[in-house]
């Protein structure tokens, strides 16, 4: 029987048997794998649905060098080439801590802060360069 694939519109013939099969699951009619692949992928490639996925995909097209400086650190870690602290640089606290960078240009300069003193560096920027004054005794 000759079917049209929904991915390229090409005609392509196909055994009724098939047709049944492949209607039976709720699939549509593909000629090849790479129109099938390309059909089961199109969804993935669509426009992110939440808020947060929406920001996220945002800041990553803002600022590649925060993206890339993440990654190079997350891979680092994952080869074991870099082992994270585990307490705060500032105050101590074992809860919740996140790496910082000062500058994404140099991905390994880490400082690794609390939420709380990550939060208090970022939103008030002369008491980051007072944190980064007194950790190194100059400013990062």
């Amino acid at each position: 029987m000759l079917i049209i694939c929904v991915q390229c519109g090409k005609s392509f013939e196909k055994a009724q048997k098939r047709i049944n099969q492949t209607e039976k699951l709720g699939k549509q009619h593909t000629c090849s794998r790479k129109c099938s692949s390309d059909l089961t992928n199109e969804p993935r490639k669509s426009e992110p649905s939440t808020p947060t996925a929406i920001s996220a995909r945002k800041d990553k097209e803002k600022f590649p060098e925060k993206n890339h400086a993440r990654y190079l650190v997350r891979q680092a870690v994952k080869s074991g080439k870099l082992i994270p602290l585990e307490e705060c640089e500032f105050c101590g606290s074992e809860n919740r801590i996140e790496g910082h960078h000062p500058d994404h240009s140099q991905p390994f300069l880490l400082l690794y802060l609390c939420k709380e003193c990550h939060y208090k560096a970022d939103t008030d920027s002369d008491k980051w360069e007072i944190l980064a004054t007194d950790y190194s005794g100059c400013i990062i």
